[in-house]
């Protein structure tokens, strides 16, 4: 593995710990892998520290599989039965303020609610045996890009300890294979919308909590709750908001679906401004070396009596840069840093783009005794 390469597993791993102390971030600790694809140089923070022997399987996981092992489902009221298509696309579409106590997550096709209190990590995956996986150990979370990670290609027993475990909530594509079974005294709440199947996994002494989650789904619409278009595209919404910015992350891959989204104001939202603001004029960078356009992007909506959409492209070759209201700005660390705010996820990369856009190392929040040893591979 080269310098630059341990850079990002660094990186990764403190910018998560950055926010332990923040009220909506409760990391997981985790190892970082690179594997390029192609011949030139692209970062891909992992979900785990892949031995040099194992191959590793493409960014985007293989949605295809079976079900999820033994799960039972908690009832999403008091009817017995999990909640219905018809009962979730019944409920009104749009930005829409959360209840108190609870934030609104959104992904591709639908969006819930959840307590403030749960932070953001990776969920246990097929490779959850692996060296270097660990359970989180700062409670609930929301599984961020759940298929937009890497997972090394070994074979984990079905059966995952409990010890392995925290609350977590997930979407995947409907028939989606987890890779493992749940444990004794764990079950699964779950609805399926468009194709999507939302998932809280869940100890039972928590199946208030997570029917109340799974109680909460709701079709996206033209605008989830944070404000965000469902479809990645400048120009999306025009009605005036109270303040503030709204970070939307779009997977190029899939019809610039909404995969992350996250709603800013006061300084957090005044420093998204001024680092966008303050770019050169131009484009790129750019990597000469390949063609390719990247995994996801962010469109930044910067509300007021006239909303404004600005574009920032860093996971590619070629199309990388800041568009504002029309004009071209070049990609600045500054810029890339300061949109990366969870559930906002950054995910891969390439050449200079990459370099300025991975989590910058910072002094880390996780007690000492659940910090990782440095990595000695290179």
């Amino acid at each position: 593995m080269t310098e630059p390469d341990d850079r990002a597993e660094r990186a990764l791993r403190d910018t998560l710990r950055t926010h332990a102390d923040g009220p909506i971030f409760r990391p997981l600790t985790v190892d970082v892998a690179a594997a390029p694809r192609r011949r030139w140089t692209r970062w891909l923070p992992a979900a785990a520290l892949i031995a040099l022997a194992v191959l590793v399987v493409p960014l985007v996981i293989n949605q295809a599989g079976g079900g999820g092992g033994t799960t039972a489902a908690v009832p999403a009221g008091d009817s017995g039965a999990e909640r219905s298509d018809t009962t979730a696309a019944a409920e009104a579409t749009g930005s829409a303020p959360s209840t108190p106590g609870l934030r609104w997550e959104s992904y591709r096709v639908l969006s819930y609610q959840v307590p403030t209190s749960w932070g953001y990590g990776w969920a246990p995956a097929k490779d959850w045996c692996a060296a270097g996986s660990s359970v989180t150990k700062y409670g609930a979370i929301v599984d961020v890009a759940p298929e937009l990670r890497a997972v090394a290609a070994i074979a984990c027993p079905r059966a995952i300890p409990a010890t392995r475990l925290s609350m977590f909530v997930t979407v995947r594509v409907v028939g989606f294979d987890r890779g493992w079974d749940l444990p004794s005294g764990w079950r699964i709440a779950a609805t399926e919308l468009d194709g999507y199947r939302l998932e809280v996994v869940h100890p039972e002494k928590e199946a208030r909590v997570a029917a109340e989650i799974v109680a909460s789904v709701r079709p996206i619409g033209e605008v989830d709750p944070n404000g965000c278009s469902a479809v990645g595209a400048l120009g999306g919404s025009s009605a005036p908001n109270a303040g503030g910015v709204s970070l939307c992350q779009y997977d190029l891959a899939q019809g610039r679906q909404l995969v992350a989204s996250t709603a800013l104001s006061g300084r957090q939202a005044d420093e998204v401004v001024e680092a966008l603001a303050t770019a050169p004029k131009g484009s790129g960078p750019d990597d000469s070396s390949c063609q390719g356009e990247g995994d996801t992007f962010v469109i930044v909506r910067v509300w007021g009596e006239q909303p404004s959409d600005v574009r920032v492209r860093y996971s590619g070759c070629q199309g990388n840069g800041i568009t504002n209201q029309g004009q071209a700005q070049q990609l600045t660390g500054e810029a890339c840093q300061a949109i990366m705010v969870p559930p906002i996820t950054f995910t891969s990369g390439f050449g200079r783009a990459a370099r300025m856009c991975a989590p910058e190392p910072t002094a880390s929040a996780v007690p000492s005794e659940t910090q990782p040893a440095p990595s000695t591979t290179r």
